[in-house]
């Protein structure tokens, strides 16, 4: 069974290394079938420890679980050695929002555009954080709107930061 890419952002996916016995698929792992631990010394720790109830039942236990609560079965993918399983989300448990990009493409506020350079034609060595304090927003949008306007060649900072300033073209 592949993964397709419907609904990737609604899933969950865990994988781990494995190694099948020979001549076992996935198509092997989700019909009844033996169980084959390949360290049976590791599994029967598991087993006394209580963390495994009966051999062979993970995969169907699993299934069976997704059926109860009305979930889709998973989608099991063995790739090379890493056998990987993909939970798709309940729609009972999905956000209703919009999906938006984290990265966003910086835009201009014009209104704060406008008032960082006239209180750089008031003061050309003024320090960000003195036009952060002046305006009330956050240095970091005073940072982001000085980075826009210097992209576009409407601000140019002549000198270092410390002693340098702002040069203004109209």
């Amino acid at each position: 069974m592949g993964l397709d890419n419907k609904n990737m952002e609604d899933a969950i996916t865990i994988s781990n290394s494995c190694i099948l016995p020979e001549g076992w698929t996935v198509k092997t792992l989700m019909e009844p079938h033996d169980s084959k631990p390949h360290n049976p010394d590791i599994a029967n720790v598991f087993y006394r420890a209580g963390c495994i109830e009966n051999w062979g039942q993970g995969i169907q236990k699993i299934c069976d679980e997704c059926r109860e609560i009305g979930a889709e079965i998973p989608v099991y993918e063995l790739i090379g050695t890493t056998l990987r399983i993909r939970f798709q989300a309940l729609e009972s448990a999905l956000i209703d929002q919009p999906k938006v990009s984290k990265y966003q493409p910086d835009t201009l506020d014009d209104t704060l555009a406008d008032k960082i350079v006239a209180l750089l034609k008031e003061d050309p060595s003024i320090t960000q954080a003195v036009l952060a304090e002046k305006t009330k927003v956050s240095i970091a949008s005073i940072k982001r709107t000085m980075k826009i306007l210097s992209d576009k060649g409407k601000i140019v900072r002549k000198g270092g930061k410390r002693y340098g300033y702002w040069e203004i073209n109209d």
